[in-house]
């Protein structure tokens, strides 16, 4: 086991959204296929990357068929774009006949082929549905790389925050057995008191218990993210390095004013290329895609019907045959694509909304990791001071019961505020390291 060290759309022509289709489609199985299926999963002796790590997750937790479905969404639009009918072809048959009438032998057959037509503009606005749904799935498959890379940090750090503290406990029954074995020594000699004897050896069944629990602890941390990964090992190496990202900030789209009131306060960097806000953004790009498609369907679609003809008009008169043509034009009522309409406003306003929150929750987010990891690197300094005088009283009170000047009691506690200090001090190096992986975790950042 790794021991860690301290430390939006216009409209499109189809021959050439066609291509744009096809290439999107290519990218995003790219995509998908290095981010999930480059790491067999295994449980090899060598480590894995944290990259490495969040992929072999993503494979577990088959995350990709959600932006699989999403891209096949695109893709059957942009197919129907591509086409000429707008709905299923309909075939009518007609039948006039006297028989029960005047029985004069007169009858008229017709079969008709309605074809629902794309208009030219309706043809556009599916393209441009298309690309902002392939665009929309492109921008999933990382924003689920970087959701599942937020709780891959989080038990990677837990694991290797319960390694620390095994591995103090460890070190402290080592110290507490030598000095119980050097007590025993005394007491033999008669130098030493029986209860002296007795307290060091409750010195070393306490360390045992703790290093009992600290065992099970690390234990059920490393399962939970064997679990998760399908790795029996931490990533390596396991700190993050933190990233330097300043600056203004950017509209997410420069047409929406309040839009670009809210970024300004993102890092420019961070508003371009966060995972959660480039998926919000496509999300709200497809959404306004969807607006235009309804938009374009109001006035209905044109409907031509071919089909023949075939009549008599008595027994004796000869039988006629005929092509037929119809063409429908239909009338766009307002009022009847009004509820579609507003449907395809709320899917808008409900993006923009969501857009926005997910924006003030990263700044939030963003401003706590930052004051975290100032906090963490406080702690670490004042916590190397504190280790420095424990570590001189415990050479004192060692030095004063080796030639008889002190009692074990004092040499307990002094080591017991040692042992302390030196678990902190391990404990507090992790979370420097954990809290600067939450702070590139807030900031967007995907592991390599």
């Amino acid at each position: 086991m790794h021991q860690p060290h301290p430390s939006g759309g216009g409209s499109h022509a189809p021959p050439s959204a066609g291509i744009a289709g096809s290439r999107r489609g290519l990218r995003l199985s790219t995509l998908c296929l290095l981010s999930l299926l480059i790491l067999p999963v295994s449980h090899a002796a060598t480590a894995a990357t944290l990259g490495e790590a969040v992929d072999a997750a993503l494979t577990l937790a088959e995350q990709g068929q959600r932006a699989d479905a999403q891209q096949a969404v695109g893709d059957a639009v942009r197919a129907k774009a591509r086409g000429l009918l707008a709905d299923n072809p309909a075939l009518r048959v007609k039948l006039l006949s006297d028989q029960f009438t005047g029985d004069d032998g007169a009858y008229e057959v017709e079969a008709m082929v309605d074809l629902p037509l794309l208009l030219p503009g309706q043809r556009s606005a599916r393209f441009a549905l298309a690309d902002a749904t392939g665009a929309a799935a492109d921008a999933l498959c990382t924003r689920l790389r970087w959701e599942m890379a937020g709780v891959v940090r989080e038990l990677v750090w837990e694991a290797a925050l319960a390694e620390g503290r095994l591995r103090q406990a460890e070190a402290a029954l080592a110290a507490a057995e030598a000095l119980e074995a050097t007590v025993a020594k005394r007491e033999a000699a008669g130098e030493l008191a029986r209860l002296d004897l007795l307290l060091a050896r409750q010195d070393t069944l306490a360390r045992q218990s703790e290093l009992a629990a600290a065992r099970a602890e690390q234990t059920e941390a490393m399962a939970a993210y064997q679990a998760l990964t399908g790795l029996a090992e931490l990533p390596v190496p396991l700190a993050e390095s933190p990233a330097a990202l300043s600056g203004a900030g950017a509209a997410d789209d420069p047409s929406d004013a309040h839009n670009a009131a809210g970024a300004a306060q993102l890092p420019a960097a961070i508003a371009g290329t966060h995972p959660l806000l480039a998926s919000l953004r496509q999300g709200l790009a497809r959404a306004r895609a969807e607006r235009g498609r309804v938009r374009a369907d109001r006035s209905g679609t044109p409907l031509l019907s071919l089909g023949v003809k075939h009549a008599r008009a008595a027994r004796s008169a000869p039988e006629d045959d005929a092509l037929q043509l119809e063409v429908s034009m239909p009338f766009g009522v307002r009022s009847a694509s009004a509820p579609a309409m507003a449907e395809a406003e709320q899917g808008v306003t409900d993006q923009l909304a969501e857009l926005q929150q997910a924006r003030r929750e990263l700044l939030r987010g963003i401003a706590a990791a930052r004051a975290a990891v100032s906090g963490a690197q406080l702690q670490l300094a004042a916590a190397r001071a504190r280790v420095e005088v424990t570590e001189g009283a415990l050479a004192l009170a060692r030095r004063a019961f080796d030639l008889g000047e002190g009692d074990l009691t004092a040499l307990l506690r002094a080591q017991e505020r040692a042992r302390e200090a030196r678990l902190d001090l391990a404990l507090r190096q992790l979370a420097q390291g954990r809290a600067i992986s939450r702070l590139n975790q807030a900031l967007g950042v995907l592991p390599q």
